[in-house]
Parts: structure tokens; sequence; C-alpha cells
């Protein structure tokens, strides 16, 4: 019935009658409303608050000295309070965890609390790498474009709206870069003993509608550097008495029988079974005497870190005091890639391998099978990360990204029975023209095309390159007391196909 019509049969009752005629029509119409309402208020969701798990001030005064444990940030312009270089940033980072795959219009505030009103502009960025850090300004992270920003910021917490740089979950980090004014401005940082005051990120989200509810998942950033790497002197080492070296050949247990080769459809083009004595160098690239700014070890060229023995590749990773190019770190670790040897245009990428990593002792470990395009562009493929600590070892991680922003879209798959450092498991990537496809132990977990990519054709139409590697440290944590050592990366195969 319209509402004219609701109105005439009103004035056609008696004045008796009419009171309680409104009453059962105005019931009627408020059920009828909530009912069309209903889905949408079944849809929201309370807002999640997130912590910070990392904050440091990077500067360009020495005389700061180590910011990472301090109960402030700080932000300031260059020419700060009369320093000629007197820049600083504040950076803070978080785990975004706990976004269904159903979720819809995220909305992330950044809050972080300040204790005067300043009339300057501040502007926040993404940031990668570097917020557990030190904060000297040399291993300052890249920033991508700002996402949000203030021209006066307030006593108390001030917001800023981030939802452009939470794509989904894992490790976000934020830049907190004053543009404007000449003196100092102070954040709360996460150890202030204040805790009502320390950062927080809180997200707000939507379910969409008609979606089956999807189980969360928390995601890490892939390990990859930023570009090439410059030439390094080789690698000095303090002496260790009781540095472990690699065990003989036949002296690991072999990895049970492996899955065949041939795969219907696809056309076996590239394979390592790592059956020979040594690592073919014909196949790969060993870096050496590489520091990078993303995690606590120095890449090696040694054969305690890298050899193969009883049918697999072993990389290892070692608690052990180097000298690194200028730096002095406190691991040692393996990366193998085929940059100039050996890239591909689509094809079936698979390793099968055996994570160092369980529910205990595995902090800080992080390995991975991926690619990078060949050119050195944007573009990223992982195949599968296995990152360790209680909150990570059980689990895989496969994903995308389209640069280090980070725009990235990945996911978590947790295995029905055991994890992945139970044994030996298959990962595999089916990347074609018009999809990605992600399995594991034989099993489609997940894919991605053009319909969930907007940026599909601009990154995934070009040659790449193939990286393996264990990575010590970096935006899940860093190696604790309890971390084991030497942790080993075990891998029976690479192996691939093309159509």
């Amino acid at each position: 019935m319209s509402r004219p019509g609701l109105h005439r049969a009103v004035a056609r009752l008696g004045a008796r009658r009419r009171p309680v005629a409104l009453g059962v029509l105005g019931a009627g119409v408020v059920a009828a409303v909530a009912a069309t309402m209903m889905p949408l208020v079944a849809a929201e969701v309370p807002p999640v608050v997130l912590a910070a798990v990392a904050d440091t001030t990077v500067t360009q005064v020495p005389q700061d000295g180590d910011n990472g444990v301090k109960t402030t940030l700080a932000s300031c312009p260059r020419l700060c309070d009369g320093n000629r270089n007197g820049r600083r940033d504040a950076l803070v980072g978080f785990v975004v965890r706990g976004l269904p795959a159903d979720a819809v219009r995220v909305r992330a505030t950044l809050r972080m609390y300040t204790w005067r009103t300043v009339a300057s502009r501040v502007r926040v960025h993404p940031a990668r790498g570097g917020t557990d850090g030190p904060g000297d300004w040399e291993r300052r992270p890249v920033l991508a474009a700002a996402v949000a920003a203030r021209e006066q910021v307030t006593a108390g917490f001030n917001e800023f709206d981030v939802s452009a740089a939470v794509t989904g979950n894992g490790p976000v980090a934020f830049a907190l870069v004053q543009e404007t004014g000449r003196s100092r401005i102070y954040w709360a940082s996460r150890e202030n003993g204040t805790a009502s005051v320390r950062p927080h990120l809180v997200l707000a989200y939507e379910r969409a509608p008609g979606v089956a509810p999807a189980r969360s998942v928390a995601l890490p950033v892939p390990s990859a550097t930023f570009g090439a790497a410059p030439a390094r002197p080789v690698p000095s080492r303090v002496p260790a008495p009781t540095r472990p070296v690699a065990p003989p050949a036949g002296s690991l247990p072999p990895p049970t029988s492996a899955p065949g080769s041939q795969v219907p459809g696809w056309r076996l083009v590239w394979s390592d079974e790592f059956d020979g004595p040594t690592l073919d160098r014909s196949k790969w690239n060993l870096r050496d005497n590489e520091g990078r700014d993303i995690d606590r070890g120095c890449n090696v060229d040694e054969p305690d870190n890298t050899f193969v023995s009883g049918g697999s590749l072993t990389l290892r990773a070692q608690r052990e005091t180097v000298t690194c190019g200028s730096q002095t770190r406190q691991y040692t670790q393996s990366y193998l890639d085929t940059i100039g040897r050996h890239s591909f245009r689509y094809g079936r990428f698979e390793v099968r391998a055996q994570s160092p990593n369980g529910p205990v002792g595995s902090r800080g470990l992080w390995p991975a099978f991926w690619l990078r395009p060949e050119d050195g562009g944007r573009g990223e493929i992982d195949v599968v990360e296995l990152p360790g600590g209680s909150d990570w070892y059980h689990a895989a991680t496969l994903g995308i990204f389209y640069d280090y922003s980070p725009v990235k879209q990945d996911v978590r798959y947790a295995f029905p029975v055991g994890h992945p450092g139970d044994g030996f498991h298959t990962y595999t990537t089916e990347w074609e023209p018009d999809a990605i496809r992600w399995y594991v132990d034989g099993r489609l977990v997940w894919q991605r095309d053009r319909t969930t990519t907007p940026w599909f054709d601009e990154v995934f139409h070009k040659p790449y390159n193939l990286r393996l590697n264990v990575q010590v440290g970096g935006w899940l944590g860093n190696p604790d007391p309890a971390t084991r050592f030497p942790a080993d990366f075990r891998v029976d195969y690479v192996r691939v196909w093309q159509r």
C-alpha cells in the first residue's frame, strides 16, 4: 500500500480507533524497514584495534642514539631546531590480522598521540622495512606516496585515514613525515609507560552480503630486496669455537620418494633434483657478503650454509658473528637466484621442501621460494613462504606483489593435519596468461586473476627468475634466545614446466 493509501485508510477510522490503528500501522512500517535493514546490520562488524608491534625514529642526527626503545617518537623537517641535518621521521609498524576474505569497505585509521597542538603539516606514508631498528638514517625505509595528511596536529590523539595502504592481512608500516615547522613533534611510542596513549590502528569493515564467513588469516610480507645489491668485499668472520659445519654426504636422512616429473598438459623445461655432490653453479647464483636492510642476516657463499647431501639441498641459517661489508651481523644465511641464467614467462613452478620451523624455537626464521621480474621492475609471485614463530609456523603463505609500497594480495593456508616443518611438502604455482593458481600437496588452495587483481596485466606478462632463500629476522620478528640454530631449510627439488 502506498503512503497516501495508508493515510486515507486511517482517516476513515473513528476517533477512538485511530490511535490504535496508527500504532499497528506504525509497528508494521517499522518492522518492514527493519526487515530491509537486517542484512546490512548483520554485515556490520565491531572495529578491531591493533597495537603497534614495532616503532622507531629514523634520524639524520647521530647524537640521537638508539631510538628503538624510547618512550616517544619524533618528527621534524630538515633544519629542525636549527640543525642543518636535523630531519626525523616517526615510524610505526603493525600486523593486520583477523580480516576475513569477505571483508568489504575496509577503513583503517592510524591514531597517534601527541602532547601539544602544533600548526605543522604532517603526512603519513606507507613504509617498507626498518620499523624495529635503532633509527639510523642510512637504514631509512623506502616510502610510498602519502595516503593521509593533517595541516595541524592537536594535543591528544590525531587520526589519519590510511585505508589506501591496508589491502588485507599482513604487516604494514607508516612514516609520519613533518613538512613544516621548525621544532620537533613528539609522539607517544609503543614503549610509553602510559598504555592508553600508545599508537594503534583501528580497522572497521563490513561482511559482503550473501557470502559465507571465511576463516581470517594473517599474512607476512615477502622476503625480497628493493633492487640489485652492490658488489661487496668478501666477508671476514669472527672465529667461533663451536661453529657448526656441514655434515658429510649421506649423514642426513634422504627425503622420501618424490612425485614424478610428468604432469599432464605440461612439459618439463627446467629442474634441479640436487642429486649431485655440490650445488650446480650453472643453474644458480649464490649471493655472497650481502647485508640487506630488511633482515638481520648476512647472505654468504659458504659450504657450511649451502650444501647438497643425500639427494637434497640444504640452506642453513646460523647464529655467528660476521663482518658483512661495512656492517657486523650476528647471523649468516643462504640466498640463491637464477638472475641472468634462467627466467620464465608463465609456467608451473614447484618446490618440494621441509621448513625448519616448529611451534617453539623458530621465531625469526623465514624460508621461501619465489619469483621476481628479470627486468627488476614491479611484480612478485610467492610460490611459498614459511615463516617461523608461534603465530606463523603452522601455515604456508602464498602471495603476489605489485610493488613494495606495499601493494599485495596474499593468503595463509593452514594444513588440515600437521605443519610445513613436519616433513617434506610440495608447493606449486601455475602461472598462466589469465590466472595464477596455488597448490599445496596437490590441493588447489588459492587463485588470482583479472577479476581479483586490477594490476594483473601490468606485472604478470614478462619473464621472471627464481629465488630460493632462508632469511633471519625482518618484519615478522627477530630471533630470540629460544630460536634454534643451525636452522636448515631442506629442498628435495625445484621444477619448472610450461605448456
